[in-house]
């Protein structure tokens, strides 16, 4: 018997939501490396609903792909707040989408380092407010902690689309 994949399950209600409200996504990832629009692209019959999505795992990807001020990553980090919001900023600046979303984050690091499972995230509204979301997963390992930020993302797009 073939179990569904729940957050296949809801990812596709929260498509199609979006779908029926004629929204759009676009996505700013960097520790996810195109998780989060891998995911939203897997599910058929809802892709209107999905604009494009920025891979940006370099500062240098950053800055020239979403246009991230340089001075910010060099006094902030790439693993900030402050990042975190200009990316689904500029990720709203530079597509059709109504909604953007951003992941930034430490997703594991060779035998373990205290910052490991820290992720930033945002979600911008083209004609609102962007909201910010910290968590800390722990040292969980790479694949754990990437599937953690795609449940965050839904949670946070979920919130969004209601």
């Amino acid at each position: 018997m073939n179990n569904p994949d729940p957050m296949a399950e809801r990812m596709k209600r929260l498509l199609a939501r979006m779908c029926d409200r004629d929204l759009k996504v676009a996505t700013a990832e960097s520790c996810t490396g195109g998780l989060v629009a891998a995911r939203m692209t897997d599910i058929e019959g809802c892709s209107h609903a999905f604009d494009r999505g920025f891979v940006t795992y370099t500062d240098d990807a950053k800055r020239e792909l979403l246009g991230v001020d340089a001075d910010l990553l060099q006094h902030k980090g790439a693993v900030s707040q402050e990042v975190a919001i200009m990316m689904a900023e500029k990720a709203i600046k530079r597509s059709h989408a109504d909604i953007a979303v951003s992941v930034t984050g430490y997703a594991g690091s060779p035998g373990g380092d205290a910052e490991e499972g820290l992720v930033h995230f945002a979600l911008a509204r083209r004609d609102g407010e962007t909201l910010h979301r910290k968590e800390q997963f722990g040292a969980i390992g790479r694949d754990p902690i990437r599937e953690a930020c795609l449940k965050t993302v839904v949670e946070m797009m979920e919130g969004a689309v209601s």
